[in-house]
């Protein structure tokens, strides 16, 4: 009998399981060496020592396992992090609240590596020269965050359709409800993730997102839009996939961070 791995085993971990998975095992061991070392020579380590001990042991691991350089930062405050937070009298309550206003705000980011990344008026008015002037467009931005954006180009072009993708909940929930005030007929925003859209139905992707999810949006993109369509990245390339065109938002060729315009 031919035996196949079960989906969840051919996902990819994240960064973040993976990290946190790390300072378990380190704290394992630690607890493991520390009892045989007790129990053998009654030998015991002091709290700073113990919080040394668990960061060196969570930078070794971190480093094997080839996570990116700001892990091996992360990795070894944590322990510091966490008794400094345990020392600090804070109500309980606020624990809770704080993991579920994070939570709420950056939702599935430990798994999709996107984190909260705003753009700002500049690039807002540097992807206005790219879209097309003579006609109607209908553009969606993936990881719409507060809704700046959308909420700029519904007011700068009224004849086109422009969507907001959001999958946190809060961001959305801000985006949506400043959409409702502004009453604004050509703009609309959803809670879901990108991954579910047909980017057949639009003129324009646009995405700000991070060099993690390039490749798989480059991939999606290829598959569904049609052709004179146009894929725009701001900041993060598509490794290997050479851009039809590229902008500076602030006109300063120094600053690697540039619009990305791939047409389909």
């Amino acid at each position: 009998m031919a035996f196949t791995k079960t989906k969840w085993l051919r996902t990819p971990t994240s960064p973040a399981v993976i990290a946190l998975l790390i300072q378990l095992a380190a704290l394992c061991v630690l607890t493991l060496c520390l009892s045989i070392a007790w129990r053998a020579f009654q030998f015991k380590l002091g709290l700073v020592q113990v919080l040394v001990s668990q960061a060196v042991l969570t930078l070794m691991m971190t480093r094997w396992r080839n996570l990116a350089w700001w892990w091996c930062v992360i990795q070894p405050l944590f322990p510091f992090a966490v008794a400094l937070m345990l020392m600090v009298p804070v109500p309980s309550w606020l624990y809770l609240a704080l993991f579920l206003f994070f939570l709420a705000f950056y939702w599935s980011t430990y798994r999709t590596q996107v984190p909260y990344f705003p753009s700002n008026l500049k690039v807002w008015r540097a992807l206005e020269k790219i879209l097309p002037q003579d006609k109607p467009v209908s553009l969606v931005d993936i990881g719409s965050g507060m809704g700046g954006l959308i909420m700029h180009m519904g007011r700068k072009y009224p004849e086109s359709k422009f969507t907001g993708v959001e999958i946190a909940p809060l961001p959305w929930l801000w985006s949506h409800f400043w959409n409702a005030t502004r009453n604004n007929g050509n703009t609309e925003f959803l809670r879901a993730n990108y991954e579910t859209l047909d980017f057949a139905n639009f003129d324009v992707v646009f995405a700000y997102l991070s060099p993690a999810a390039m490749n798989a949006l480059w991939i999606k993109a290829k598959k569904e839009m049609r052709p004179g369509t146009m894929l725009i990245s701001y900041e993060f390339p598509v490794v290997g996939i050479v851009e039809n065109l590229s902008i500076f938002p602030d006109n300063n060729r120094e600053n690697s961070r540039k619009l990305y315009v791939w047409r389909l």
